[in-house]
C-alpha cells in the first residue's frame, strides 16, 4: 500500500505544480492552411465559420468529425475543393474554436444549429459533406431541415452503432474523462501520436497538430462521443430524398465498413465507393481519390 500512497500523492504534485507537457517539434514547422474565419452568433452562442472560394460558386458545407475542426479535416481537401466551389467549414459545438458543451446534447441539436449559421450567413440549398460525426449530422441536417442539402455525401460515418458497441464506447468516454480529469493527459496525446505515426499528417505539421487537438475539455469531449454513440438514423435515413453518396475506407478501425455499407443499403438509390487499403484517417490519406469523387458527384 506504501507504494499506492506515494504514487497518489506523486501525482497530486504533478498536476498542482509542474509545468504543463509540451514537447518540442522538429523545424520547421508550419500550419497546413491558413484560412481565416469570423463568429457568428446563435442565440448566447459564438461559432466559428470560416469561408473559401468564389463567393459565387456553388456551396458546400464541410462537416468535420468527433475530435477534430473545420480546418484539422479538411486542409488536404478544402483547398482544392475551394478552386471552383465556394466552401462553408464549421467548428461544431465542442470543436475547435466554437464554444464547449459540458451539458448533454444530441446530434440533432448540432444540426440545427449548423442550420441555424447558413441562415445567418445566407446560405439556402447547398450540398454537403460529413466525415465521421460529421456524417451523422449531416444525415440528421437532411432530415430535419427538408430541401437545406441538396446532395449529401458521407464518408467513413454509420447510421447506428451496435446496442454492445454503445455499452462499451459509452464506458470508455466515462473512464476517458475521469483518466484526463486527473491526469490532464489522454484522448489528444493520442490522436496527435497516431496521426503522426500513421503518415497522416506530415512532421511540418506536428506543432500545429498538437495545439488543434489539445483544444479540448474532459466533459466536454465526452458528451460530443456520448451524442455520437446515442445517434441512430436507422428509422428514417431511407427516407431522405437526397442524392447520397457514400465513402467507404474498407480498413476503418473505428467505423467498420460493415456498417458504412450498411447505411449505404439503407438509402435508396445511393452510390457507394469503397477505398480500398484505407482506415477512417482517410480524409488525411487518400484527399486525391476524395476529390476525384466529390468532382463526379457533386460537379
Amino acid at each position: 500500500m506504501k507504494w499506492l500512497r506515494r504514487a497518489f500523492w506523486a501525482l497530486l504534485a504533478w498536476r498542482l505544480f509542474a509545468p504543463p507537457y509540451q514537447p518540442r517539434f522538429r523545424p520547421p514547422q508550419e500550419h497546413p492552411w491558413r484560412l481565416e474565419g469570423r463568429t457568428v452568433f446563435i442565440g448566447d452562442q459564438e461559432f466559428l465559420v470560416r469561408e473559401a472560394g468564389p463567393v459565387d460558386a456553388s456551396p458546400v458545407v464541410l462537416i468535420h468529425g468527433l475530435g477534430g475542426s473545420s480546418v484539422g479535416e479538411w486542409y488536404r481537401i478544402g483547398p482544392r475543393l475551394a478552386e471552383r466551389r465556394r466552401l462553408i467549414l464549421i467548428d461544431h459545438r465542442s470543436h475547435g474554436l466554437s464554444p464547449l458543451a459540458t451539458d448533454p446534447y444530441d446530434v440533432e441539436d448540432v444540426a440545427d444549429e449548423i442550420a441555424a449559421i447558413l441562415d445567418r450567413i445566407g446560405i439556402g440549398s447547398t450540398d454537403v459533406v460529413g466525415y465521421s460525426m460529421g456524417g451523422t449530422i449531416a444525415q440528421a441536417l437532411a432530415a430535419r431541415h427538408p430541401g437545406r442539402v441538396r446532395r449529401l455525401v458521407l464518408i467513413a460515418t454509420f447510421a447506428a452503432f451496435p446496442q454492445h458497441r454503445r455499452r462499451a464506447l459509452t464506458f470508455g468516454a466515462l473512464v476517458t474523462r475521469a483518466w484526463e480529469r486527473l491526469t490532464g493527459l489522454g484522448t489528444p496525446e493520442v490522436r496527435t501520436g497516431y496521426l503522426l505515426r500513421a503518415g497522416a499528417v506530415e512532421h511540418k505539421h506536428s506543432r500545429w497538430l498538437w495545439q488543434e487537438t489539445h483544444r479540448r475539455h474532459p466533459d466536454a469531449g465526452a458528451q460530443s462521443t456520448l451524442a455520437t454513440v446515442r445517434f441512430s438514423s436507422i428509422d428514417w435515413v431511407g427516407r431522405l430524398d437526397v442524392p447520397t453518396l457514400v465513402i467507404v475506407p474498407t480498413r476503418d478501425m473505428l467505423v467498420p465498413a460493415q456498417w458504412q455499407l450498411e447505411l449505404a443499403s439503407l438509402i435508396p438509390d445511393s452510390k457507394t465507393v469503397e477505398i480500398e487499403g484505407a482506415h477512417h484517417e482517410v480524409v488525411w490519406t487518400h484527399p486525391e481519390v476524395i476529390l476525384e469523387e466529390l468532382g463526379s458527384f457533386l460537379d
